[in-house]
C-alpha cells in the first residue's frame, strides 16, 4: 500500500473521531504485524495525526470564543519614587517615598468597537496624581478607576469615543495637561494620510467639568485640534504640528472647580476670582510643534556611550504656546525644550536627556490641570526642568527629574524638587 495514501486515510479517521485514539493505535499495530508498514512509519503517523488533531481542536475552540476574549490584553506599570522638596515657603525640606500602581485591560468587542478600562493608585481623587506616599503606619492604600471608555471605529481614519478616556490631544509637554489627567466626555479622532510624506490629523471633543442638580448651566469644555505631520524620504527628519482651540462654557462667574494647588503645601492659587467665582472664561488658542532628527551615524558622547552603551542617535526640539482669547490680563504661556539620546528608552543602555524652560501666566489657563510637579501645578510660574531617563533592562528604567520653579509675581518663594524613579512595565 502507498504510504502517503495510508497516512491520509488514517489521519482522516483520527480527525473525524479523535476520541478513538486507542483504535488508531490498534490499527497501526496490526499494520506493523502484517509488514504493511514498519514501526518507524507507524510512529510517524501517530505523531503527525496527533499534531493535526490538536491543531483542529484548537481552531474549533478559537472559533467559538468571542472576539473580546481573543483580543483581551492585560498591561500595567509600577513606579517607585524617592522625592525631595525644597520649598522655601515652608519651614522644612521634605523627603518622601512614593509609589504608583496602574493596571489596564483592553479588548476589541467586535470589528468596529474597542473598549478599555484601568485602575490606578492614589491618595485622593485628584486627577493630577496617582502617587501614594509611604505613610499611615503601613496602612492599606486606595485604588481608583483611572479610565473606562468605549471607542467606535467607523473606518481606518475616523473613530469616536465616550467615557473617561486618556487625554486624546497631541501634546509636546505637560505645561497645560498633567500626564495623569484623563478626560470625561465624548471625543472624535481623524487621521488622513495624503501621501508617504504628509498626514493630516484632528482631535475634537466635549469634556464635562462638573454637574449640579440645582444649576442648569453645568461647566464643560469644547476642544478642537487640527494638525499635520511630515517625514522625509530618508528617514532622518520628521515634524509634527497642531493647534488646539479650547472653549470653556459656563466657567466664567461659576464656582471654582475642584483640585486646585494646595496653599497648605506652599503653593499659590493664581486664577483671578470675583469672590469665590471665576472672573474669566479661559478660552484659549494653543499651537504645538515638534521637530525630530534621527542620527543615522550615531555620535559618541563622553561618558554616556561608555556607561550606557548607546551613542547619540536622536535629537529633537519641541514647543507649546498658549494665548487667552477672551481676556488680555496675564493670559499667555509658553514652553520650549530639547531632547537628546534615543528617541525612546525601551532597553538596557538606552538613554534620553530632556530639558525645558517654561512660563505660564496666572490667567493663561485654569490651575486645575498643569503638571502637579511644577510648583504644585500652579499658574503664575516660570522655571526649568531637566529629566534624564536611563534604560536598565528591557521595560525597566531609571528617571532622574529636577525642577526649579518660582512665581512670576507675588511674595511666594522658589521651589526645587528632585525625583528619582524606578519604572517597570508589564
Amino acid at each position: 500500500m502507498n504510504l502517503t495514501k495510508l497516512m491520509l486515510a488514517v489521519m482522516f479517521f483520527a480527525a473525524a473521531a479523535p476520541a478513538r485514539a486507542g483504535e488508531l493505535d490498534l490499527l497501526l499495530d496490526r499494520l506493523v504485524e502484517k509488514n504493511v508498514i514498519d514501526p518507524g512509519e507507524a510512529q510517524e503517523i501517530r505523531v503527525g495525526t496527533q499534531e493535526e488533531v490538536k491543531k483542529e481542536i484548537s481552531q474549533q475552540r478559537h472559533a467559538t470564543l468571542p472576539m473580546w476574549v481573543q483580543t483581551l490584553k492585560f498591561r500595567g506599570d509600577v513606579r517607585l519614587r524617592y522625592q525631595f522638596n525644597d520649598n522655601e515657603n515652608k519651614a522644612y525640606n521634605q523627603h518622601r517615598g512614593r509609589y504608583r500602581l496602574r493596571f489596564f485591560v483592553d479588548a476589541k468587542v467586535n470589528e468596529k468597537v474597542y473598549m478599555g478600562f484601568g485602575f490606578a493608585s492614589g491618595s485622593s481623587a485628584d486627577p493630577r496624581s496617582t502617587n501614594q506616599t509611604f505613610t499611615d503606619n503601613n496602612g492599606k492604600k486606595n485604588l481608583y478607576i483611572d479610565y473606562v471608555f468605549a471607542e467606535y471605529n467607523a473606518n481606518d481614519n475616523l473613530a469616536f469615543s465616550a467615557g473617561r478616556t486618556k487625554n486624546p490631544l497631541w501634546l509636546t509637554s505637560d505645561m497645560l495637561w498633567d500626564t495623569d489627567v484623563n478626560l470625561e466626555g465624548l471625543g472624535a479622532r481623524v487621521n488622513a494620510p495624503l501621501n508617504y510624506n504628509w498626514q493630516l490629523f484632528a482631535n475634537a471633543g466635549l469634556v464635562t467639568l462638573n454637574e449640579s442638580s440645582s444649576d442648569p448651566q453645568d461647566p464643560y469644555l469644547l476642544y478642537a485640534q487640527p494638525g499635520v505631520s511630515w517625514r522625509d524620504n530618508d528617514g532622518i527628519y520628521d515634524l509634527k504640528a497642531g493647534a488646539a482651540v479650547y472653549a470653556f462654557n459656563h466657567v466664567r462667574h461659576s464656582t471654582v472647580l475642584n483640585h486646585r494647588p494646595s496653599a497648605a503645601d506652599g503653593y499659590q492659587l493664581s486664577n483671578t476670582l470675583a469672590g469665590t467665582k471665576y472672573l474669566y472664561s479661559y478660552d484659549a488658542l494653543s499651537p504645538e510643534l515638534e521637530l525630530n532628527a534621527n542620527i543615522l551615524d550615531p555620535l559618541p558622547v563622553p561618558g554616556f556611550n561608555y556607561l550606557f552603551g548607546y551613542n547619540l542617535s536622536y535629537a529633537g526640539l519641541f514647543g507649546n504656546y498658549i494665548k487667552s482669547i477672551d481676556h488680555g490680563s496675564n493670559g499667555e504661556g509658553w514652553i520650549a525644550g530639547l531632547k537628546l539620546g534615543q528617541r525612546k528608552v525601551e532597553d538596557a543602555g538606552q538613554w534620553q536627556l530632556r530639558w525645558s524652560l517654561r512660563r505660564l501666566e496666572s490667567d493663561a489657563w485654569l490651575d486645575n490641570y498643569p503638571d502637579s510637579d511644577f510648583y504644585g501645578g500652579s499658574t503664575n510660574v516660570k522655571g526649568q526642568e531637566v529629566l534624564l531617563t536611563l534604560g536598565l533592562l528591557r521595560d525597566f528604567a531609571l528617571d532622574l527629574d529636577y525642577y526649579a520653579a518660582r512665581p512670576i509675581k507675588g511674595n511666594l518663594k522658589k521651589e526645587r524638587l528632585f525625583q528619582a524613579d524606578i519604572n517597570l512595565k508589564f
